[in-house]
């Protein structure tokens, strides 16, 4: 037997009353005004839709409060929880919809369009607005017009239609709602057992799939933090895949997406504001000496004029810029890769390239470095359709002569967070938490 059907007659059985029999079937007929203080304090969608509908019912139809309230009790397949919508209330107002006073209809209007925006924003994007969360983490937002949608799925009498329709149709999407579906009885609050991690992983990661672009491009760089892994895909397919380190967790690399716009072969470093302020001001006011070994040069950014370390001054240190010279010794190693972002954060080579053998590899200070980068920056080059060689771009190094390699963009590239990675078996592999991000999800997801 269908569960829904169980579910909802039972919450039909208890919202029954004794005057049920009384049936009045004008209010399925007439429209009222909602008053305006009923819209204080709603979201500013529903107080948006009531003004530019001038205020008046729309939830008459049976068939479409039937199907809202249907749509909230199987998006416990999307990873919601139904119960923490008044899903009691919504039937109630339903079965008794043709008995109920003026002040009652206006009232149940507002909570069927409350609840309707309310699913619709979280079967799209999620329970979770990552960037208010984490603050370093930049979400994909979709461009949904939901007024338009309550109000078209209104007219053509097709509620859950629309908000199936408006869920991610990504292949990863898919891949982590089948997990949850096998993994995660939402009954079950055990998160301490080894079945109980599993289902809170899976969880987690299945709200993060829903974070993302739906299109991540035919041919993209994905690099899974956790995972300490790149892995270049092109037309669906994984082709190549490098070892990398990333941010520690005091300065966590930032989740986002973009899309390669240029490889500079031998690029200078100038020093960003994180590292100038809390490891290059203490340690060259200590000793001067610290921008001579670290080959480092001091501008000042008004006048571009280049400034001796014995007139440096620590107290206004922002008013400088700090180059570090090209070579092997460059912080940077001897190639970076761009891409337009907030964070000011980029793939790039490195002067230790004996760290991509330790297993925590949580190590630089927010970009990730790359091993074995000039071969990644070939593969870049061949899908943009650049003629230029492994060898051709070792030659350049040696030279120590700074080399700009402008892109058309071809290539995405996106910094994920994925704690449980689940192959095209189903089958679940958990990664450590290494910046301690899921309990906070897990526990507003069952808020």
């Amino acid at each position: 037997m269908n569960i829904r059907k169980i579910i909802v007659g039972a919450l039909i059985f208890s919202a029954c009353t004794s005057n049920n029999s009384k049936q009045n079937l004008s209010n399925a007929e007439k429209t009222v005004r909602v008053e305006k203080i009923m819209l204080f304090g709603k979201d500013d969608n529903v107080v948006k839709f009531y003004t530019d509908n001038n205020f008046e019912t729309i939830w008459q139809d049976s068939l479409s409060r039937n199907e809202l309230i249907s749509a909230i009790i199987d998006s416990r397949f999307d990873g919601v929880l139904p119960e923490k919508y008044p899903l009691k209330k919504l039937i109630s107002a339903h079965y008794n919809y043709n008995v109920l006073s003026v002040a009652e209809l206006q009232k149940a209007d507002v909570a069927f369009s409350e609840n309707f925006f309310r699913i619709a924003k979280q079967l799209a994007t999620g329970k979770v607005n990552p960037k208010k969360m984490y603050g370093d983490w930049e979400p994909y937002i979709p461009e949904n017009d939901y007024s338009a949608l309550l109000n078209k799925s209104l007219a053509d009498q097709k509620v859950y239609d629309a908000l199936e329709d408006i869920k991610p149709k990504s292949e990863l999407y898919n891949k982590y709602k089948k997990a949850f579906a096998k993994y995660v009885p939402i009954t079950s609050k055990d998160t301490l057992s080894a079945e109980g991690l599993l289902r809170k992983k899976v969880w987690v990661n299945f709200e993060r799939t829903k974070w993302l672009e739906p299109d991540l491009g035919e041919n993209y760089v994905w690099i899974n933090l956790p995972q300490y892994d790149l892995q270049v895909v092109e037309n669906g397919s994984v082709t190549d895949s490098y070892k990398v380190i990333i941010g520690k967790k005091e300065r966590k690399t930032p989740i986002l997406s973009s899309s390669f716009n240029g490889i500079i072969v031998n690029p200078k470093w100038t020093v960003p504001p994180t590292i100038l302020k809390n490891d290059l001001v203490p340690k060259a006011s200590a000793n001067r000496g610290y921008f001579a070994s670290n080959r480092l040069t001091i501008f000042d950014k008004k006048s571009g004029k280049q400034v001796s370390p014995d007139n440096w001054n620590p107290a206004n240190y922002g008013s400088y810029r700090y180059v570090q010279q090209t070579g092997r010794l460059n912080t940077l190693g001897q190639i970076k890769f761009d891409f337009p972002n907030k964070h000011m954060v980029y793939l790039h080579d490195t002067n230790n390239r004996t760290r991509f053998v330790e297993s925590n590899r949580a190590l630089s200070s927010g970009c990730v470095r790359v091993e074995d980068p000039f071969r990644l920056a070939e593969k870049i080059f061949k899908i943009e359709g650049k003629n230029i060689s492994k060898s051709e771009i070792d030659t350049l190094a040696v030279k120590e002569k700074t080399k700009n390699f402008k892109l058309n963009k071809k290539v995405n590239v996106h910094q994920v967070y994925f704690t449980a990675v689940i192959n095209d078996a189903g089958d679940v592999k958990i990664l450590n938490d290494v910046y301690s991000l899921d309990n906070k999800l897990y526990k507003r997801l069952i808020q």
